[in-house]
């Protein structure tokens, strides 16, 4: 397949700041992690609910929403941009000593890059999913540049060579008209899209400011259009509609404005990074109304630059600064996940039990989807390890399951964000039959016509002729009901009859 394993070197964490996080930061609210010796670039938040990012010294850095940092070596790597993908992974530009599309499991660690397929000289600098599943990238070659693609599946690299002159940069994404969109910073600046059948390649000039085109960052805003940030001699924030009308934005931009990246926040805002001479996080709303927010938290001489939202609600970004690091900022947004799930059920076997309950925040005004990826929807684990197949939103307990503990787990994904998100559910007790007729014979104990269903159920657990008499039990419920029991206790019989015939196979 053309692929090198670069077995991950764990260095480590490197350092820890602060308490974990139960909710979003207030409004404003700036904290800094350090990250000493480090080059970093962009971030994105993985399945896992931590948030990832390229150091481009030579590393994947890992940061939980508390701020606890680990480090996973690249050795000769130039890592620029990543992105979460659909095979629950997350991927990345190397422009290193050996240029490479990677991937980084973020349950092990373990890093795996491909070259099999790139252009001589290639210069790997942007990276999205496309609308067909598929990994996308620029390459920034001077020689050659193009527009790069990678199957996730077959690890297949072909690149799609564009015109002499261009500048392709690390702005890509999958606009939703279904082709790519990438930022162009060549001698005639632009915003090029990139028709992923035809291969063919459109690029959109007027209303960018003279000189300058999209540069390190676009992505789709809730509003349906592409947002990107347009370099420094003219800088501001552009908006383009997928026809290729452009307006571009900058009242309220800070006189020392050096942009960085930007990213659809869950409030429905776009927020961006200034690692100007005031450092700031900015904001601007689909309308174009621009605000940036200083604040004195910032390290000295700070430098906001990656920008990703977090499952906590907060905006996270790299500092590229005097100290460097990674930060969040407070949105005013709340975390993503409301209410966690319950197993809902009567906790017996044969008997199927629901997952249930989970709410989840409304970021942007939409609420996460269940089946936007492979990695959404349920999962069910007995003592904490993952049943096979039993991803539906109800399970069955089998009879090995029986004293076992039983719990579930809903993940589910945010697409403007492009964060996911996980909750699990309590663990419970999976009773057996013998558990079930004990609790049973607690209930019936003094109950009904004299000694009579009390009695029956002793029979259902010697076990002679079971199902039979379990019949006869539900008979004489059905018999005493409106007399010796009153309907709610009927009824509460009847329904725990039914499930210990479940449990027994009747």
């Amino acid at each position: 397949m053309g692929a090198f394993l670069r077995t991950a070197m764990v260095l480590g964490l490197v350092c820890t700041f602060g308490a974990g996080v139960a909710g979003a930061t207030s409004f404003g609210q700036v904290t800094e992690f350090a990250d000493p010796g480090s080059n970093n670039a962009q971030i994105q938040e993985g399945i896992d609910g931590n948030l990832w990012y390229t150091d481009r010294s030579g590393a994947i850095g890992r940061v939980t929403t508390a701020g606890a940092i680990t480090k996973f070596a690249l050795p000769g790597g130039m890592p620029f941009s990543i992105i979460s993908c659909a095979d629950g992974k997350l991927w990345f530009a190397d422009s290193g000593t050996t240029s490479a599309i990677g991937t980084i499991d973020p349950a092990t660690g373990s890093i795996t890059e491909f070259t099999a397929g790139l252009n001589a000289g290639a210069k790997p600098m942007g990276i999205a999913v496309g609308p067909d599943g598929r990994i996308w990238f620029t390459d920034a070659s001077a020689a050659h540049p193009a527009i790069g693609v990678i199957d996730p599946a077959t690890q297949t690299i072909t690149e799609y060579s564009l015109s002499a002159g261009c500048g392709p940069q690390q702005g890509i994404v999958a606009g939703p008209d279904g082709n790519i969109w990438f930022g162009d910073r060549g001698p005639i600046p632009a915003l090029g899209r990139f028709d992923p059948a035809t291969h063919a390649v459109t690029e959109f000039s007027n209303g960018l400011p003279a000189g300058n085109g999209p540069g390190a960052s676009i992505a789709v805003g809730p509003d349906g259009n592409l947002w990107f940030v347009v370099g420094t001699t003219h800088p501001g924030i552009g908006r383009a509609t997928t026809a290729g009308t452009i307006t571009m934005f900058n009242a309220g931009l800070s006189p020392t404005i050096s942009l960085g990246r930007l990213a659809v926040g869950p409030d429905g805002n776009v927020w961006f990074a200034d690692r100007g001479a005031v450092p700031a996080i900015g904001r601007i709303t689909p309308a174009g109304v621009i605000t940036e927010f200083t604040s004195t938290a910032f390290n000295a001489g700070a430098q906001p630059s990656g920008m990703a939202v977090g499952s906590d609600g907060n905006v996270w970004f790299n500092d590229q600064g005097v100290i460097r690091g990674v930060g969040r900022f407070g949105t005013d947004a709340p975390a993503a996940s409301v209410t966690p799930p319950a197993v809902i059920g009567s906790d017996g076997v044969g008997v199927a039990q629901t997952c249930g309950g989970a709410t989840w925040s409304t970021w942007a005004g939409q609420q996460p989807s269940r089946d936007a990826f492979g990695f959404d929807g349920y999962r069910w684990s007995l003592d904490g390890h993952p049943i096979a197949g039993a991803s539906g939103s109800s399970y069955t307990p089998t009879a090995a399951d029986a004293g076992h503990q039983l719990s579930c787990a809903v993940t589910v994904t945010y697409a403007l964000t492009r964060v996911t998100v996980s909750a699990a559910s309590a663990s419970v007790d999976v009773k057996g039959a013998a558990e079930q007729l004990s609790e049973l014979a607690a209930l019936v104990s003094g109950v009904g016509p004299g000694k009579s269903l009390a009695a029956k159920v002793a029979a259902i657990a010697a076990g002679d002729d079971s199902c039979g008499v379990l019949d006869d039990f539900r008979s004489e419920v059905n018999a005493q009901t409106g007399k010796k029991l009153s309907d709610a206790q009927a009824a509460n019989l009847l329904v725990r009859a039914q499930q210990i015939g479940a449990a027994l196979g009747c």
